[in-house]
């Protein structure tokens, strides 16, 4: 018999400023944790990552999940702009 999966369709993307902070309470409120890069990579390949980010989202969003974005830091900006370019809405935002 395979173990209920605790999170309840709920994905909280993390800046990574706030990612040890929120670790405790996200997993316990019922979110699957993703991370934004690093602040202090290089932009191009945090651009790359962000829009690798943003796909899934999408992706979690097409299939029903509830995607919030959890905490401040880098890259948020540039991950609300990627989902605009793909026709989507900005993350509500989670305080903490």
């Amino acid at each position: 018999m395979t173990a209920a999966d605790p999170r309840s369709e709920k994905v909280a993307v993390v800046p990574e400023a706030s990612f040890v902070e929120l670790l405790p309470e996200l997993p316990a409120a019922g979110y699957g944790l993703m991370q934004l890069p690093p602040a202090d990579l290089a932009p191009s390949t945090a651009a790359e990552a962000v829009g690798q980010l943003a796909e899934q989202v999408a992706e979690y969003r097409r299939n029903g999940y509830e995607v919030v974005l959890a905490g401040t830091g880098a890259w948020c900006a540039e991950l609300d702009a990627v989902l605009a370019r793909l026709g989507l809405e900005p993350l509500a935002r989670r305080s903490a």
